[in-house]
Parts: structure tokens; sequence; C-alpha cells
């Protein structure tokens, strides 16, 4: 049976009992419909450990008393990168939920030209906060223990200025296939493609002046958070840990 995982945004040492919150103890007691004594697992998005824990219920308070420490090796070792032009919100969470799954360690958004709408800087803090908690989510389904970063831009230049140091690719209709690119022994992969609209040609010349380098995934044109996970997935299975 699989046991429940829960997110708590703080430092975990086993012997502690830490009150949950009301939205955990709703999940965990009204949802999942767990007794006083029910074992499950908590994790802090920050160290690839699950803490096991025993839920406690007093009355309307539910706690977590912490047990033991187990590492876990859900983490791939391919650092990854998606740097993606912002597309429509349901896009977005979809592909915040996906990659996540799929293993990606840092996701960087931007508005592009053809971004529709633009992200008004207004929004930013509670939109960064609503794409953090789709990860976290996809963090307690799918196993891992680290959520992946999310950092947002107002433009290509900002977002190409803060990528890290790996082999860069951008997904575009020319240029090989993205596998046969991906030269033996790469341990970070940066991968840039833009929203339902494409980037334009000035963001292509500055992404490729930024030594991304063009690759297609196919014969088909893919949406813009399809385009996303199917790279993820090729470079996991080539590079990473989906082989």
């Amino acid at each position: 049976m699989r046991i429940a995982r829960v997110h708590i945004g703080a430092e975990l040492v086993v012997g502690d009992e830490i009150l949950l919150d009301k939205p955990q103890s709703h999940y965990l007691k009204k949802v999942l419909r767990l007794r006083s004594g029910a074992a499950f697992f908590l994790f802090n998005g920050r160290e690839a450990v699950d803490y096991r824990a025993t839920l406690v219920i007093d009355g309307t308070q539910a706690r977590a008393r912490i047990e033991a420490a187990l590492p876990l090796d859900t983490e791939s070792g391919l650092e990854t990168e998606i740097i993606q032009g912002l597309g429509r919100a349901d896009h977005m969470d979809w592909m915040v939920q996906k990659t996540t799954e799929l293993g990606i360690g840092r996701i960087t958004l931007f508005n592009a030209e053809r971004s529709q709408p633009r992200l008004r800087e207004s929004r930013r803090l509670k939109k960064l906060d609503h794409w953090r908690g789709v990860a976290t989510s996809a963090c307690e389904q799918c196993g891992r223990a680290i959520v992946p970063a999310i950092a947002f831009h107002d433009d290509i230049e900002r977002a190409l200025a803060e990528t890290r140091d790996a082999f860069r690719i951008l997904l575009d209709f020319d240029g090989p296939p993205l596998a046969s690119a991906l030269p033996a022994g790469t341990s970070a992969i940066s991968i840039l493609l833009g929203p339902e609209g494409g980037l334009t040609e000035r963001e292509i010349r500055l992404a490729r002046s930024s030594l991304f380098q063009p690759v297609r995934l196919g014969p088909r044109v893919l949406r813009t958070e399809t385009a996303a996970s199917a790279a993820l997935v090729i470079v996991q299975s080539e590079l990473g840990d989906m082989a």
C-alpha cells in the first residue's frame, strides 16, 4: 500500500514532534482518513531524504512524531533546466507538474515577445508561489524529496543571463535530432523553448549568441508544454536515470 507523503518546509529532526497545519491535518484525517498511530512520510523539499513519521491526533490538533530519516535515490544525477517563454496558465501548470515528475532540477520562465498574456509584476510573487505549490504536489506524488527551483524573468535577455553553465539546446524545427546532438558524458543540460507562438527571430538570435544550439524533436508540431516534457524524456533517457 502506498504511504502518504507530506511536504513540511522546515528543518526535520528525528525525535521531534511537530504540529501540522490545517490543510495538512485535513488531508491526512479527512481525505486519507488516517487514524492516530498511522505511518506517513515527511520531506522538506531541500534534501533527498524522507522522514518516517507517526500521526498523533489529540482532539482537533494533529502532530507528526518523526521516527527515522531515510535517504532517497529519486533525484537524477543529470542537472537539467527548462527555460520557457510564458504560455497559458494551464499549459504552464502542466509543464511544471510533468517536468518535476521527470526529474527537472530548475525551471526558468520568462515573458517572451509572443507571451499572451504577459505576467505583470504585481502578480509575480503570487504566481511563483502557485508554481512552487504545483511542483511540491508533484514531488509528493512521484517520490521526489527535492522541489525544483523556479524563477521568473521579464524578458529572454535576463533569462539567458541567469542560465547555468551547461550544454545548451534550443528546441526548433531546424538542426539535428535532439538525441543525436547530445554529447556523451554531459552532466548538465539547459533546454530553451518558446510559448505557444514560438520565439521570435530576435529571440532566436539572442539564444544562439548565448551558445544555444538548435535541435528538433521530430516531424510533428508539439504543444509547448508537451515539447518541454518530451525533450526532458529524451535527455533523461540518453544521459540521465531513465535509460
